[in-house]
């Protein structure tokens, strides 16, 4: 067996002719009478039957061995050119040099994945794959290329900044920079130090001086003056307490105002209808559910007036903080809400002398805007932020829309 028949014989195909119901005689040659009688075809047939598909000739064609020149008919086993296909691309078994076996298992294996190629494709094939090889060569050796001068130049960059950094250099400026940091933050314990002893110092100094100063008006005054100064702190912080009481009743609480009112004169059905209004906003809107919502009770601040053209404000009372800030926190989605939601408000629920410093701080700062800005003070709204001595007023301009 030749090199050239290996090979053919690797690129056997599922193209296959010569398979046919009755097999010839073992013994009979390419050129002989078959056993039983049957003569070799003296006419060209019109398909030829072969592995996968039929090949149609023209009347007068009988395809030969491209080797040998035996004619290809039924009885013949042979296999054609599985790329180009041709009529004169036949080869028998027997020039091809394949045992008999090996044939009838290609011919009966409808999955075989062998091609067998005539010798002018067989180059042409061959020719393309080195050409590929090459090319995919080329790229290969370009690709090289340029990896090796990305490396020359990353190597001569990193000389570059070796020559302008100084390592030296580098490590004494961090030394001395963590000096300083190590100083700085010593200085200031001390500071802290110092300062806190001078507050000690400074706060017993003025309880001395007081309490100095009480006695001298005691003395001066026989009691009389002190009874006087004494009452008055008293007040004071009787006050102070009940303010404190009042703001800790208050901080569960929230007020709802444009809340609709039910129009009925039973107080009980108002204050159910109050009620399934407040857990139906809170769940609708704020997404909090009934169970953990926290509503102890509702119930409208003033007397019930019918000539009233609005509804009276509604008293929101929570059974904890958290659950207050948990709806005092999304605010923002009442911008969103569809009725009867659209149009309410909510606030915290302030003593009269807290909202009258509110009202105190928004009047200053509409005077303050008036004195110092051209803008009319109707397009803006002032919101007083934060609690306690952190209270601040905050300007916001009003969105102001067009008619079209």
């Amino acid at each position: 067996m030749t090199e050239g028949d290996i090979s053919v014989i690797l690129r056997l195909s599922s193209m296959v002719k010569g398979q046919t119901k009755s097999q010839p005689t073992k013994n009979a040659s390419k050129k002989s009478i078959p056993a039983g009688g049957k003569q070799p075809p003296t006419s060209s047939p019109n398909v030829l039957p072969s592995k996968g598909k039929s090949v149609k000739l023209l009347p007068g064609q009988i395809p030969s061995c491209c080797a040998c020149g035996i004619l290809i008919g039924d009885d013949v086993k042979a296999l054609q050119c599985d790329r180009c296909s041709a009529n004169e691309s036949w080869k028998c078994a027997e020039c091809l040099n394949i045992p008999a076996d090996m044939y009838d298992h290609l011919v009966s294996d409808p999955n075989c994945s062998l091609r067998w190629f005539c010798l002018s494709c067989d180059k042409s094939a061959m020719s393309t794959d080195k050409a590929s090889e090459c090319r995919s060569t080329d790229k290969i050796d370009n690709l090289i290329a340029l990896v090796e001068k990305l490396l020359d130049k990353l190597s001569m960059v990193e000389n570059k900044m070796d020559d302008k950094c100084d390592v030296a250099l580098v490590n004494q400026l961090t030394n001395r920079v963590k000096d300083i940091e190590d100083r700085t933050a010593n200085q200031a314990q001390e500071l802290n130090c110092k300062l806190t002893s001078l507050e000690q110092k400074l706060k017993t100094h003025l309880d001395e001086k007081i309490t100095s100063s009480l006695s001298e008006v005691v003395q001066s005054d026989n009691g009389g003056r002190c009874d006087e100064l004494q009452k008055k702190v008293q007040e004071e912080i009787t006050k102070k307490i009940d303010q404190d009481k009042d703001l800790e009743k208050r901080k569960m609480n929230i007020i709802i105002y444009k809340a609709g009112e039910a129009d009925s004169n039973s107080v009980s059905d108002r204050n159910s209808c109050d009620l399934a209004f407040v857990t139906e906003l809170l769940d609708s809107v704020f997404k909090i559910q009934p169970a953990e919502n926290g509503v102890l009770k509702t119930f409208r601040l003033g007397s019930r007036d019918k000539s009233q053209s609005g509804p009276r404000p509604l008293l929101v009372v929570f059974n904890s903080v958290d659950a207050k800030e948990a709806v005092m926190s999304k605010l923002k989605y009442l911008k969103d809400a569809v009725p009867p939601f659209k149009g309410i408000s909510l606030a915290h629920d302030l003593p009269p002398w807290e909202r009258a410093e509110i009202k105190n701080l928004v009047d200053d700062a509409k005077k303050e805007h008036i004195n110092t800005s051209p803008d009319s003070v109707e397009n803006y709204w002032f919101r007083v932020v934060g609690r306690g001595s952190r209270k601040r007023i905050k300007k916001i301009p009003k969105q102001i829309q067009t008619v079209q």
